[in-house]
């Protein structure tokens, strides 16, 4: 079974260890060494990155029977390897599970509150509380405690204890691991069982700041960065409120009254275009009614528009054949073919076949009622075909009904 070398000293970027076997994959070749402080993919967090010689390390696991694999794309010699850890990667992930560790035991502390589990991806890390809901006087209450901590530079000591001794020290959360555990301890604050790399001093993290929490499922997950990644999160948001204030040529402290006033303003706005495409579509249907050419005393509505979307299309058609017997056809070239097929109440047209018809043309799909049908496709050099298929069918179809 490999030594772990990252258990006793997540400091270590460089170390020499003897291949045990090499064999080749489908992806490459998987190495495995006698002892090895690339820590694999575990308990939430990620593997390291580095390499072996001259050969990165592209993924690091741990094998059912105990081993480490280190994958990697070409094969090494035998003998004594020499190994770098990736140590800005290394140094990152340290950051932020130590930081976990303090954030979850703030979340209990302040708000006894349980974190169920921890994940860190490449750009934050999150952690998921047993709760329904929690608000953000909760969320600032841990994430005040856990910077305390930090800037308290407390000692974090790591140590390996029998089952027994670990019954008595006061786990944040038990560990169901057979066999000695690993124990992590931020000095006076929080006791975990953990296989992580973690540093020694809570000062190292710099800072834990929680950037969004979401409900999942019936869980709460809290989105989290430490650090490094703390530092850019806050660089990106500043670039970006400075670039919102840009625009609205505002200060940093008027963007977001700024913001809230063109939203209002945008409402309102829209409310209006709302109203005008009403009286548009109304406007625009008496006069196509009007103008409609007739068949068996029922209106043939057609029309092709430019640039309308569906709100406006069904309007038209819905104001049009509620004008009396009529059957409205009408379609639109925006980024799609848009197509709506609405008939009077008192025709029992077969729509939806037509509309099936039409959207195969098109090539798109749609749908709808006995009385409205709406349907969308990529091909708009074949709407005005389409149109014309439907106007034929109704035709056909009404022809029928009369001679029926």
């Amino acid at each position: 079974m490999t030594e772990r070398l990252y258990y006793e000293d997540s400091y270590l970027r460089e170390f020499v260890a003897n291949l045990v076997r090499v064999a080749e994959t489908a992806k490459g070749f998987e190495v495995v060494l006698d002892q090895t402080a690339f820590y694999p993919t575990s308990g939430g967090q990620p593997h390291d990155l580095g390499l072996i010689e001259e050969c990165p390390v592209q993924e690091v696991y741990e094998s059912q029977d105990g081993e480490i694999i280190h994958s990697i794309a070409r094969p090494v010699e035998g003998g004594t390897l020499r190994c770098f850890i990736d140590w800005t990667r290394r140094f990152d992930h340290m950051q932020q599970h130590t930081g976990q560790h303090i954030l979850s035991q703030a979340f209990l502390r302040t708000n006894q509150l349980d974190t169920v589990s921890f994940h860190m991806g490449a750009d934050y890390a999150t952690i998921d509380l047993n709760a329904g809901n929690v608000s953000n006087n909760q969320v600032r209450r841990a994430e005040d405690l856990a910077n305390d901590i930090v800037r308290e530079n407390r000692l974090i000591k790591v140590r390996i204890v029998l089952p027994e001794e670990a019954s008595g020290l006061g786990l944040r959360k038990e560990s169901r691991r057979e066999g000695p555990l690993r124990i992590v301890e931020v000095d006076e604050f929080d006791v975990s069982a953990c296989g992580g790399t973690h540093v020694n001093w809570t000062g190292e993290i710099n800072q834990i700041v929680v950037r969004r929490i979401e409900r999942v499922s019936r869980q709460i997950r809290v989105e989290f960065v430490c650090g490094q990644r703390a530092l850019e999160s806050h660089r990106s948001a500043l670039l970006s409120l400075d670039t919102i204030a840009g625009k609205l040529s505002a200060g940093r402290g008027e963007a977001v009254q700024r913001v809230e006033r063109q939203i209002e303003e945008t409402k309102q706005l829209k409310k209006l275009v709302q109203e005008k495409n009403k009286a548009m579509a109304l406007f625009v249907a008496r006069e196509a009614y009007a103008q409609a050419a007739e068949f068996q005393e029922i209106k043939l509505v057609k029309r092709l528009f430019e640039q309308e979307d569906f709100d406006f299309l069904k309007l038209v058609a819905q104001h049009a054949v509620s004008q009396g017997p009529c059957v409205a056809l009408l379609g639109s070239k925006g980024s799609q073919a848009q197509l709506v097929l609405a008939q009077a109440e008192s025709l029992k047209l077969d729509l939806r076949r037509m509309l099936n018809e039409c959207c195969q043309m098109i090539e798109g799909r749609g749908g709808g009622s006995a009385t409205l049908v709406q349907g969308g496709g990529r091909r708009t050099d074949q709407l005005q075909a389409a149109l014309d298929h439907a106007d034929q069918e109704v035709i056909a179809a009404l022809s029928r009904q009369s001679s029926a």
